[in-house]
């Protein structure tokens, strides 16, 4: 909008009215700038600042460009306070995640120090573990190694049992004790015991079927097999009560169970010789091994008083001298 009329109609009035006017804008127009300058930051001053010395330059200044400066600059103070409050509103979001996040870091590491405890502890317990195997293994080997030794010893067992075994066979054969014939066949060198007279005038047929029964029981017991030679003696004395060899099967049950360590029937039966058998030949052998099976037991006085029994009754007999030893170590 021009302020001055062409040079052809220039009144005195009009240019004194335009003057005015323009002094006019120029101190409205510098006031604003000045309130404008204070209100806006470096870089709105320095604009503002290039706009008013275009406006202070031209002098063309209006109202209405005043208004139009007004609203465009309120227009971006709007936009810088809403820019404020999104950068207020992202650093209130960034507070709360880096709060979050110091949170869950605390949480995180308190974790890792849990694992890592658990881990330790871990560690520890299979050390201890692994100094159990150690030691485990160490008396495993010992244990091996004794292993051995019981083996080797009891393979010397096994030797010296063979040895005493042979050596009570002797002493039975010996004491006359240990032989497997039936008493009509009486060995050689000896003759049959007087009180037992062989019958020769059984018949062969009777004959047979009791030795053969009675010669097996006795090989049964030979060979170990206590059960069966037990058996096969009972059921011999069952069958034959009367024969010459009853008393040499029911001597030779309670010898089953002497061999077995069952001295306590082995005692019973030896008894039952005594009684059912009072004057046959066993009684010298059943008084001894019934004082040597008191002996086992640890009766001293019991195991004493029967082998004295048997030296005073049978002197003479091998049991006796048996019986003496036995005695001296009691």
């Amino acid at each position: 909008m021009a302020f001055f009329a062409s040079p052809a109609f220039v009144k005195p009035k009009q240019v004194a009215a335009d003057c005015r006017r323009m002094s006019f804008s120029f101190s409205s127009s510098q006031i604003f700038c000045n309130q404008l300058i204070g209100k806006t930051s470096t870089m709105r001053t320095r604009f503002l600042s290039f706009l008013i010395g275009i406006l202070l330059l031209t002098g063309c200044a209006t109202v209405q460009d005043k208004i139009a400066l007004e609203s465009r600059i309120s227009r971006l103070e709007q936009t810088r306070n809403r820019s404020e409050q999104d950068v207020n509103q992202i650093q209130t979001e960034l507070q709360k995640i880096g709060t979050t996040w110091n949170s869950k870091d605390q949480d995180f590491a308190g974790q890792y120090a849990s694992l890592r405890a658990e881990t330790r502890k871990l560690m520890e317990e299979v050390q201890i573990l692994n100094g159990r195997i150690d030691e485990s293994e160490f008396v495993i080997g010992q244990l091996s190694s004794k292993k051995g030794e019981l083996e080797a010893k009891l393979q010397g067992l096994e030797v010296e049992n063979q040895k005493a075994a042979k050596r009570i066979a002797e002493l039975e054969q010996y004491l006359g004790i240990g032989t497997s014939l039936p008493k009509n066949v009486p060995p050689a060198g000896k003759k049959p015991p007087s009180d037992h007279p062989v019958n020769s005038n059984k018949d062969s047929e009777n004959q047979e079927p009791e030795n053969g029964l009675y010669s097996q029981a006795k090989k049964a017991l030979d060979d170990g097999e206590f059960e069966t030679a037990r058996s096969g003696f009972q059921e011999f004395i069952t069958m034959f009560p009367t024969s010459e060899n009853a008393d040499n099967a029911q001597f030779w049950i309670g010898e089953t169970y002497y061999r077995e360590a069952w001295y306590e029937k082995a005692i019973l039966e030896y008894e039952e010789v005594k009684k059912k058998f009072p004057k046959g030949n066993k009684i010298p052998s059943a008084l001894l091994k019934q004082g040597m099976s008191f002996q086992q037991l640890n009766e001293k006085a019991n195991a004493r008083l029967i082998l004295e029994e048997l030296v005073n009754r049978f002197p003479n007999s091998n049991e006796a001298d048996i019986a003496k030893k036995i005695l001296k170590n009691i």
